[in-house]
């Protein structure tokens, strides 16, 4: 197999994190030609990052979809509870890192004017985001109990960008006004894979 994948997308981090932290024996390539180009286009249609290469030629985009099947298809180790109860927080958690943190600073990175009507209901958003983190998070090492899980894949890259793009918007460090999300952010990127990706994405970015 093989991940189609660039160091500084938001997007195909919580990809990588997986694969870091199973051990995974998949190729990751930048997009052959560039995100934009024809080549990559005719390999994934829809132009984005991350995308899988399985085995048998079949295509698979959406960086959501790639982790559940890299862990139905890998499940040792997991990264997703036995309980249903508390697989579905995991699910949620994953979706507000994704929908309030990850798509909001990607979308604010773009916006060239702080006072844009635009920035402040993304800031908001944001706020809201980690407000729901304050509250949700289990006060553990990671986001839904003592083990790694798709929940972390998405949260720790996301929250890594929230000051690096904020900062740019208002003067306010939003991570430490919520103490719990301060804390995951410590303890989360002690692990191996999260430590990996992250500084991936920090050499990308400077």
């Amino acid at each position: 197999m093989q991940l189609y994948s660039e160091n500084h997308s938001p997007f195909s981090a919580p990809v990588r994190i997986a694969i870091y932290a199973k051990a995974l024996d998949i190729e990751i390539v930048a997009p052959p030609g560039g995100l934009r180009s024809a080549e990559y286009h005719r390999i994934n249609p829809l132009g984005t990052i991350p995308c899988l290469m399985l085995d048998d030629g079949t295509r698979l985009p959406e960086s959501s979809a790639i982790m559940e099947y890299l862990e139905e298809k890998f499940p040792d180790p997991p990264l997703l509870p036995m309980n249903p109860e508390a697989r579905a927080q995991v699910r949620l958690l994953q979706r507000i890192g994704e929908l309030h943190i990850t798509t909001q600073t990607v979308e604010l990175a773009r916006l060239p004017d702080a006072g844009d009507e635009t920035a402040a209901n993304r800031l908001t958003k944001i706020v809201r985001g980690l407000a729901a983190l304050q509250n949700i998070l289990t006060g553990d090492t990671f986001a839904a109990g003592p083990n790694l899980t798709l929940a972390d894949c998405q949260l720790a890259p996301a929250l890594f960008r929230v000051p690096r793009v904020v900062g740019a918007f208002m003067n306010r460090d939003l991570i430490g006004a919520y103490p719990k999300v301060a804390r995951y952010v410590e303890t989360s990127g002690r692990h191996k894979a999260v430590a990996r990706v992250l500084e991936e994405m920090g050499a990308a970015l400077a």
